[in-house]
């Protein structure tokens, strides 16, 4: 449970963060399809970015996630962490540099 609570946060977090650096020019959107979405529509952008971890959340609440689904949500929790991480990176070369 507590995994899908961070995918929620972590997921939200990224979205916002990446409005961010995106709009203010600091970073590019590494990702081909998110590009594509982003492209489309910021709203879509964070429908995907928000309801999907929503989504699980309500599917671990109808079935809890054993064997092989609750690997892939570690490495997914994994995963975001990590891009979680590097919005920090460049977060603070931006205000290193700016100073």
């Amino acid at each position: 449970m507590r995994l899908c609570l961070f995918l929620v946060m972590a997921g939200v977090l990224d979205a916002i963060l990446t409005h961010i650096g995106l709009a203010s020019g600091v970073v590019e959107e590494g990702n081909p399809a998110m590009k594509l979405v982003i492209d489309q529509s910021w709203f879509y952008f964070y429908m995907i970015k928000i309801c999907l971890p929503l989504m699980l959340l309500g599917l671990f609440y109808l079935r809890p996630l054993k064997g092989w689904s609750r690997k892939l949500l570690v490495s997914t929790c994994v995963l975001y962490f990590s891009v979680l991480v590097y919005h920090m990176v460049w977060i603070v070369l931006y205000f290193k540099t700016s100073s």
